[in-house]
Protein backbone atom coordinates (compact mmCIF):
# COMPACT_ATOMS: atom_id res chain seq x y z
CA UNK A 1 0.00 0.00 0.00
CA UNK A 2 1.63 3.86 -0.89
CA UNK A 3 0.43 5.04 2.02
CA UNK A 4 2.63 2.54 4.65
CA UNK A 5 5.14 2.78 2.19
CA UNK A 6 5.29 6.78 2.28
CA UNK A 7 4.65 6.34 6.27
CA UNK A 8 7.81 3.69 6.51
CA UNK A 9 10.02 6.15 4.70
CA UNK A 10 8.94 9.19 6.75
CA UNK A 11 9.45 7.09 9.87
CA UNK A 12 13.47 8.15 10.26
CA UNK A 13 12.63 11.80 9.40
CA UNK A 14 10.20 12.06 12.38
CA UNK A 15 12.48 10.41 14.74
CA UNK A 16 15.71 12.92 13.80
CA UNK A 17 14.73 15.37 12.26
CA UNK A 18 17.94 17.73 12.38
CA UNK A 19 19.60 15.30 9.81
CA UNK A 20 17.29 16.61 7.62
CA UNK A 21 16.65 20.75 6.37
CA UNK A 22 13.16 22.01 7.10
CA UNK A 23 11.88 21.62 3.79
CA UNK A 24 12.58 17.94 3.26
CA UNK A 25 11.19 17.42 6.98
CA UNK A 26 7.67 19.55 5.74
CA UNK A 27 7.85 17.84 2.39
CA UNK A 28 8.46 14.28 3.20
CA UNK A 29 5.61 14.73 6.26
CA UNK A 30 3.25 16.40 3.65
CA UNK A 31 3.88 13.14 1.25
CA UNK A 32 2.40 11.23 4.00
CA UNK A 33 -0.77 13.35 3.89
CA UNK A 34 -1.33 13.19 0.54
CA UNK A 35 -1.11 9.64 0.64
CA UNK A 36 -3.25 8.89 2.77
CA UNK A 37 -6.17 11.22 1.49
CA UNK A 38 -5.90 8.66 -1.33
CA UNK A 39 -5.93 5.94 1.05
CA UNK A 40 -8.92 7.02 2.94
CA UNK A 41 -10.95 7.85 -0.70
CA UNK A 42 -9.88 4.55 -1.94
CA UNK A 43 -11.46 3.03 1.76
CA UNK A 44 -14.74 5.13 1.47
CA UNK A 45 -15.15 4.19 -1.98
CA UNK A 46 -14.85 0.44 -0.93
CA UNK A 47 -17.12 0.54 1.75
CA UNK A 48 -19.81 2.89 0.46
CA UNK A 49 -19.69 2.35 -3.74
CA UNK A 50 -22.60 5.21 -4.02
CA UNK A 51 -19.43 7.59 -3.04
CA UNK A 52 -17.58 6.81 -6.45
CA UNK A 53 -20.20 9.40 -8.16
CA UNK A 54 -19.49 12.19 -5.60
CA UNK A 55 -17.91 12.62 -2.40
CA UNK A 56 -18.12 15.92 0.24
CA UNK A 57 -15.86 18.46 0.36
CA UNK A 58 -14.78 16.87 3.90
CA UNK A 59 -13.51 13.22 2.19
CA UNK A 60 -11.69 14.85 -1.27
CA UNK A 61 -8.63 13.73 -1.18
CA UNK A 62 -5.52 16.42 -0.82
CA UNK A 63 -3.89 18.29 -4.15
CA UNK A 64 -0.82 16.49 -5.14
CA UNK A 65 2.31 17.99 -3.18
CA UNK A 66 3.97 20.86 -5.48
CA UNK A 67 6.42 23.41 -4.92
CA UNK A 68 7.92 24.91 -0.98
CA UNK A 69 5.96 24.03 2.01
CA UNK A 70 5.20 26.33 4.86
CA UNK A 71 4.46 24.81 8.62
CA UNK A 72 0.85 26.83 7.55
CA UNK A 73 0.17 24.46 4.73
CA UNK A 74 0.94 21.10 6.31
CA UNK A 75 -1.32 22.66 9.66
CA UNK A 76 -4.03 22.67 6.94
CA UNK A 77 -3.68 19.55 5.14
CA UNK A 78 -3.63 17.58 8.72
CA UNK A 79 -6.86 19.70 9.82
CA UNK A 80 -8.51 17.85 6.49
CA UNK A 81 -6.89 14.65 7.06
CA UNK A 82 -8.07 14.48 10.30
CA UNK A 83 -11.94 15.46 9.26
CA UNK A 84 -11.62 12.68 6.45
CA UNK A 85 -10.35 10.30 9.53
CA UNK A 86 -13.62 11.66 11.43
CA UNK A 87 -15.52 10.85 8.15
CA UNK A 88 -14.59 7.79 8.20
CA UNK A 89 -15.72 6.65 11.28
CA UNK A 90 -18.86 7.76 10.36
CA UNK A 91 -19.21 5.48 7.84
CA UNK A 92 -18.03 2.32 9.47
CA UNK A 93 -19.90 2.44 12.38
CA UNK A 94 -22.82 2.62 9.55
CA UNK A 95 -21.81 0.21 7.47
CA UNK A 96 -20.81 -1.99 10.40
CA UNK A 97 -23.62 -1.22 13.00
CA UNK A 98 -26.80 0.91 10.96
CA UNK A 99 -25.72 3.76 13.13
CA UNK A 100 -27.07 7.44 11.47
CA UNK A 101 -24.94 8.96 9.13
CA UNK A 102 -24.86 12.02 6.75
CA UNK A 103 -24.65 10.08 3.67
CA UNK A 104 -27.10 7.62 4.25
CA UNK A 105 -24.66 4.76 3.98
CA UNK A 106 -25.80 1.03 3.64
CA UNK A 107 -24.98 -1.85 6.14
CA UNK A 108 -21.71 -3.06 4.52
CA UNK A 109 -21.25 -7.13 3.67
CA UNK A 110 -17.81 -7.77 2.16
CA UNK A 111 -15.00 -8.50 3.75
CA UNK A 112 -12.99 -6.72 6.67
CA UNK A 113 -10.84 -4.15 5.71
CA UNK A 114 -9.92 -1.46 8.39
CA UNK A 115 -9.72 2.18 7.56
CA UNK A 116 -6.22 3.46 6.99
CA UNK A 117 -4.18 4.49 10.01
CA UNK A 118 -4.26 7.92 11.07
CA UNK A 119 -1.21 10.11 10.25
CA UNK A 120 1.15 11.46 12.72
CA UNK A 121 0.72 15.33 13.77
CA UNK A 122 2.81 17.76 11.98
CA UNK A 123 6.38 18.24 13.33
CA UNK A 124 8.62 20.91 14.01
CA UNK A 125 6.18 22.44 16.52
CA UNK A 126 4.95 21.83 20.07
CA UNK A 127 2.27 22.73 22.28
CA UNK A 128 3.40 26.40 23.03
CA UNK A 129 2.59 27.07 19.28
CA UNK A 130 -1.02 27.85 19.15
CA UNK A 131 -1.85 26.82 15.87
CA UNK A 132 -0.19 23.59 17.18
CA UNK A 133 -2.32 23.37 20.16
CA UNK A 134 -5.53 23.76 18.55
CA UNK A 135 -4.54 20.76 16.52
CA UNK A 136 -4.16 18.24 19.57
CA UNK A 137 -6.63 19.59 20.74
CA UNK A 138 -8.87 18.56 17.74
CA UNK A 139 -6.82 15.12 17.39
CA UNK A 140 -7.93 14.23 21.09
CA UNK A 141 -11.33 15.21 20.59
CA UNK A 142 -11.97 12.62 17.25
CA UNK A 143 -9.80 9.72 19.23
CA UNK A 144 -12.25 10.29 22.68
CA UNK A 145 -15.41 10.50 20.56
CA UNK A 146 -14.16 7.15 18.63
CA UNK A 147 -13.03 5.68 21.89
CA UNK A 148 -16.58 6.51 23.53
CA UNK A 149 -18.57 5.27 20.77
CA UNK A 150 -16.64 1.94 20.72
CA UNK A 151 -17.59 1.65 24.49
CA UNK A 152 -21.19 2.24 23.71
CA UNK A 153 -21.09 -0.56 20.68
CA UNK A 154 -19.15 -2.97 23.16
CA UNK A 155 -21.95 -2.69 25.40
CA UNK A 156 -25.05 -2.90 23.06
CA UNK A 157 -22.97 -6.41 22.03
CA UNK A 158 -22.52 -7.69 25.55
CA UNK A 159 -26.12 -6.96 26.51
CA UNK A 160 -27.40 -8.31 23.40
CA UNK A 161 -25.10 -11.71 23.71
CA UNK A 162 -26.57 -11.69 27.13
CA UNK A 163 -29.90 -11.76 26.00
CA UNK A 164 -29.43 -14.47 23.92
CA UNK A 165 -28.16 -16.61 26.45
CA UNK A 166 -31.09 -15.81 28.42
CA UNK A 167 -33.45 -16.86 25.65
CA UNK A 168 -31.88 -19.73 24.38
CA UNK A 169 -31.87 -20.78 28.17
CA UNK A 170 -35.68 -20.53 28.60
CA UNK A 171 -35.56 -22.31 25.68
CA UNK A 172 -34.10 -25.15 26.41
CA UNK A 173 -34.45 -25.83 30.64
CA UNK A 174 -32.07 -28.17 31.90
CA UNK A 175 -32.23 -32.01 31.89
CA UNK A 176 -33.40 -34.59 28.62
CA UNK A 177 -34.58 -32.74 25.57
CA UNK A 178 -37.93 -34.13 24.79
CA UNK A 179 -37.01 -34.14 21.35
CA UNK A 180 -34.56 -36.75 21.72
CA UNK A 181 -37.20 -39.68 21.54
CA UNK A 182 -38.36 -38.84 18.31
CA UNK A 183 -36.98 -40.36 15.42
CA UNK A 184 -36.42 -37.76 12.95
CA UNK A 185 -36.98 -40.11 10.02
CA UNK A 186 -40.96 -40.43 10.95
CA UNK A 187 -41.43 -37.88 13.53
CA UNK A 188 -42.72 -40.44 15.49
CA UNK A 189 -41.12 -41.89 18.97
CA UNK A 190 -38.42 -44.56 18.75
CA UNK A 191 -40.24 -47.89 19.37
CA UNK A 192 -39.23 -49.59 23.57
CA UNK A 193 -36.40 -51.39 23.41
CA UNK A 194 -37.63 -55.24 23.42
CA UNK A 195 -37.25 -56.99 26.69
CA UNK A 196 -35.51 -60.16 26.60
CA UNK A 197 -37.50 -62.81 29.52
CA UNK A 198 -35.06 -65.50 30.57
CA UNK A 199 -36.49 -69.03 30.29
CA UNK A 200 -35.51 -71.38 32.98
CA UNK A 201 -35.96 -75.37 32.81
CA UNK A 202 -35.54 -77.96 35.71
CA UNK A 203 -32.87 -80.58 35.20
CA UNK A 204 -32.93 -83.40 36.90
CA UNK A 205 -29.46 -85.85 38.04
CA UNK A 206 -28.80 -88.20 40.06
CA UNK A 207 -31.97 -88.03 42.22
CA UNK A 208 -31.06 -83.80 42.43
CA UNK A 209 -33.29 -81.50 40.65
CA UNK A 210 -32.70 -77.98 39.39
CA UNK A 211 -32.93 -74.83 37.60
CA UNK A 212 -31.10 -73.77 34.36
CA UNK A 213 -31.19 -71.45 31.65
CA UNK A 214 -33.25 -73.09 28.45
Amino acid sequence: MRYLDTLAAYKPVFQNPGNYSRAQVLEKYDAVLYQYSLAAVSWVRTIYPAARQTLPPSLQPLPAPSGPLSLADVNRHYEHALGMNAGMWEISMAADFGKPSKLAVPRYDGPLLFMPFAPPLPPLQDVRDPQFARLVTMTKKVDDAQKADLARQNAATARQMAENAAMHAANHPPGPNPLDSIDPRTGLPYPAPQQDTQRWCTMMGNGVGGRVPC
